[in-house]
């Protein structure tokens, strides 16, 4: 009975014995993963631009400090830009995605389909001019089911609204110059020119459409518009004219052409209206999905967010410079007047 007792004894404590190894084993796992993620490499951004002034992105910067995300401390963003030139923007997209970071974040739509170009698994980050879905991007904006997530500014009755307060600062609006970009994709000019061309057959108003890519184009474009009597200028989305939105605002001035514009900026630099989203939000909200999905969310998984807010500006000095008289209805419905 005793040697029983006793075998008995010797097994119960290998089992405690064991047991006891495989909490240590289990603690070391636990003390050796805790110490390799304190040493480990924090995580990559790769930021697609098309330039190097570009590459700071306070906006974008400041809503990822807003999340704990510290470029230099706790993350690392690396810029890529293709020297202002296009032909090399899929050369540095591939040169990136090769790189393998994190996630990858293009706050333009062309710079966006080059990064999508390169590569289908990394988590890509974008804001779309276009609709996301007839771009390619996502299969819904609900559930974009790929790789890519983001924004968009994409709405088709922003051409028609932006027409609209053009007539009602212009009387008798009859002839509308449209500037287009040549070189946008072509998905993006097919849908901006068929609601722009809608609009402005609603509103009994006849469109000549000119094109420029650069600024002696743009020089070029101003004196078909003249030629064709134009009574205002209606700016296309592209990035292009964003950057030269001080070129524009001189060259209507000179030629006494009111503009209607699609970025937020454009009547700060002298021009005359714009309806636009709050661009700078936007870029702040970029970093959200940046932050869910370094935290483990997928792409496929996080919706399309689309703005629910556009802001019209108007410069009254350069009103006053084209000889209008801004109707107070307008500027009661303005967010932003400058004097």
């Amino acid at each position: 009975m005793r040697r029983r007792n006793n075998s008995a004894d010797r097994k119960q404590g290998a089992v405690k014995a064991f047991v006891c190894s495989v909490m240590l084993a289990l603690a070391t796992a636990v003390a050796v993963a805790s110490a390799a993620a304190a040493g480990a490499k924090p995580p990559r951004i790769g930021f697609l631009v098309f330039e190097e002034q570009q590459c700071r992105n306070e906006p974008f910067a400041a809503g990822l400090r807003e999340l704990g995300w510290v470029e230099g401390k706790n993350i690392v963003v690396e810029c890529h830009h293709a020297d202002g030139r296009d032909e090399r923007l899929p050369q540095v997209a591939e040169r990136l995605a090769r790189s393998r970071p994190a996630v990858i974040v293009a706050l333009n739509h062309i710079w966006a389909m080059a990064a999508q170009q390169a590569t289908k698994d990394i988590p890509l980050v974008v804001i779309s001019s276009g609709d996301p879905v007839v771009s390619g991007f996502a299969a819904s904006l609900a559930h974009p089911g790929g790789n890519v997530t983001g924004l968009t500014y994409f709405a088709l009755e922003l051409n028609a609204k932006r027409l609209e307060f053009l007539k009602t600062i212009v009387p008798g609006l009859k002839r509308v110059a449209v500037l287009k970009n040549p070189k946008s994709p072509r998905v993006l000019l097919d849908a901006y020119l068929r609601e722009t061309r809608a609009a402005a057959q609603a509103f009994g108003i006849e469109l000549t459409i000119v094109e420029a890519a650069s600024e002696p184009e743009l020089e070029r474009a101003f004196e078909q518009i003249v030629q064709a009597e134009a009574q205002a200028v209606y700016i296309l989305a592209s990035f292009i004219f964003s950057d030269m939105g001080s070129k524009i605002a001189d060259l209507a001035k000179w030629n006494n052409l009111p503009t209607m514009h699609f970025h937020d900026r454009y009547p700060a630099i002298g021009g005359l209206m714009s309806y636009a989203p709050d661009y700078n939000l936007l870029h702040r909200r970029t970093a959200t999905y940046v932050d869910k999905i370094l935290k483990g969310a997928k792409p496929a998984d996080l919706p399309i967010e689309q703005p629910s807010r556009f802001e019209l500006h108007i410069n009254l000095a350069t009103a006053r410079e084209l000889g209008l008289k801004v109707p107070e209805s307008l500027l009661l419905r303005a967010d932003k007047v400058i004097e």
